[in-house]
C-alpha cells in the first residue's frame, strides 16, 4: 500500500481531549494508574487544540476526521466551539461518548456547529444490562435514550465494543444485534493502559480468539473495520482497492495507517491504546503533528511493519492485518513482538488461513456498505 501520499485516504485522529469524566468505568483506559505525562501536564487549550491537531490534520488528509474521546469531551466548556472549528476546517468530528449528557437540545447544538459532519459513538460493551454495567458505570438504558435522541435528530452513530473476560459470554448476542439492526461496529481490544492494568485476569487468551471471539466478528461483516487476526488475503485486497478506487487502512492493526492517538496533554502514540505507557512519540506543543506522522521512526515502524517480529513477521497477512500492535507492547514490552492473542501459526507468508475466503467475501460486503451508505461514503 502507497503511504507517501495521505491526502489520498481517510485520516483519523483520535484526540482524548481531557480526563475529566463523569462517569467511574471499571477498567477506564485514561484513569489512573498511568506514567506521568512526560514534559507537558496540562491539557491542551482551545488554540492549541485547533492550530496543533486539527489544523495539522487537515494538513496531512484533506479527507479526514478527529475522534473526540476523553474522558468525556463533552464536559470541556469549549466542546462546541472545537466542533464547530473542525467543522469548518472541512473535517468529521467523532464523539466518544458516554451518551449521559446527550440531551436532544445538544445533539441539534452539536449537529449545528459540525454542519452535519458528526458521528456518535457509544461504547456497547453488552446488550445486557448488568453486564454492561459492570465494565461502564452507567445503565444500558442511557445509550439507549441517547440513540433515540440522535435517530430523531438525525445525528448518525455507531458502536465500540471492548472485549475482554468480562463480556466475552455475551459477545454473541450483542453481536446479533446489531448485525440484525445493520449497524456498523467497531471491536476495540481490552489492554492493560490505565485502569485496565488492575484487571489482568480480564486479558484474552489464542483460545478465546479462536473458538469465541473470532467466529462472532466474522459473523458480522460490519464489525470488518480493526480487528486482528484478519485473514483478508493481500492479492485480493490489492484487487479490491484498484476495483473501487479507494485505499482503506482501517482494516487489521488501524495504528499509525488509519489512525493516531493523541492524549489530552498532547503526546502522540500509533495507537490511542499506546498512550499514558512510555511509548509516546513526542508532543505536538514541541513538534509538529504532520512532522511526527511522517518522520517519528515508531510510527513508521508501525505503518510499514517491515519488521515485526515472531509469526506476525512471517505471516501471510502482514500488511492486511499486522497483529495488534498494543497488545504486543503490553505483554512483552516490544510494540513490534507477535499479538498475543493469535491462533494462526505461519510457516511462512505462503501459508494461508483457512478463514481467507470468508474474510474476503466480508470486506466485499463491508466495502459495498460504506460506498453506499452515508456518512460512510463521504469518507471513501
Amino acid at each position: 500500500m502507497n503511504h507517501k501520499d495521505p491526502r489520498k485516504k481517510f485520516f483519523l485522529c483520535y484526540f482524548e481531549s481531557t480526563r475529566k469524566c463523569n462517569l467511574k468505568c471499571r477498567y477506564c483506559m485514561t484513569r489512573e494508574p498511568r506514567h506521568a505525562p512526560q514534559g507537558h501536564t496540562t491539557e491542551l487549550s482551545t488554540g492549541e487544540i485547533k492550530h496543533l491537531i486539527i489544523d495539522e490534520v487537515k494538513k496531512y488528509c484533506d479527507n479526514g476526521a478527529v475522534a473526540y474521546s476523553g474522558g468525556e469531551h463533552l464536559l470541556r466548556k469549549d466542546a462546541l466551539e472545537i466542533l464547530e472549528y473542525t467543522g469548518s476546517a472541512g473535517l468529521w468530528s467523532f464523539i466518544n461518548t458516554n451518551g449521559s449528557m446527550l440531551t436532544s437540545r445538544l445533539l441539534k447544538q452539536i449537529k449545528k456547529a459540525t454542519g452535519g459532519k458528526v458521528i456518535i459513538v457509544f461504547s456497547l460493551n453488552s446488550i445486557f444490562p448488568n453486564t454492561q454495567k459492570w465494565s461502564r458505570d452507567d445503565s444500558l438504558w442511557t445509550i439507549v435514550k441517547a440513540v433515540s435522541r440522535c435517530l430523531k435528530t438525525g445525528v448518525d452513530f455507531f458502536f465500540i465494543t471492548t472485549v475482554s473476560k468480562s463480556n466475552i459470554k455475551s459477545l454473541g448476542a450483542t453481536v446479533k444485534f446489531l448485525k440484525l439492526a445493520g449497524i456498523p461496529m467497531l471491536r476495540s481490544p481490552f489492554v492493560m493502559r490505565g485502569m485496565g492494568n488492575c484487571h489482568q485476569e480480564l486479558a484474552l487468551t489464542p483460545g478465546d480468539m479462536k473458538n469465541t471471539i473470532h467466529p462472532i466478528l466474522r459473523s458480522h461483516s460490519l464489525s470488518t473495520v480493526s480487528y486482528t487476526p484478519f485473514f483478508a488475503g493481500p492479492e485480493f485486497m490489492k484487487a479490491t482497492w484498484k476495483e473501487m478506487g479507494m485505499e482503506l487502512d482501517q482494516l487489521g492493526c488501524q495504528a499509525s495507517r488509519g489512525f493516531v492517538g493523541i492524549s489530552a496533554e498532547g503526546a502522540v502514540a500509533p495507537c490511542v491504546h499506546l498512550l499514558d505507557n512510555g511509548l509516546e512519540c513526542g508532543n505536538v506543543r514541541d513538534t509538529p503533528l504532520t512532522t511526527l506522522l511522517r518522520d517519528n521512526p515508531i510510527i513508521k515502524a508501525v505503518r510499514v511493519r517491515d519488521d515485526l517480529k515472531g509469526k506476525c513477521g512471517r505471516c501471510r497477512y502482514k500488511q492486511t492485518c499486522g497483529g495488534c500492535r498494543a497488545l504486543a507492547y503490553y505483554r512483552t514490552g516490544d510494540y513490534l513482538a507477535e499479538d498475543p492473542t493469535c491462533f494462526f501459526e505461519p510457516i511462512d507468508e505462503t501459508t494461508r488461513s483457512e478463514h481467507e475466503e470468508l474474510q474476503n467475501r466480508n470486506v466485499t460486503r463491508f466495502v459495498k456498505f460504506i460506498k453506499t451508505k452515508e456518512p460512510w461514503k463521504s469518507f471513501f
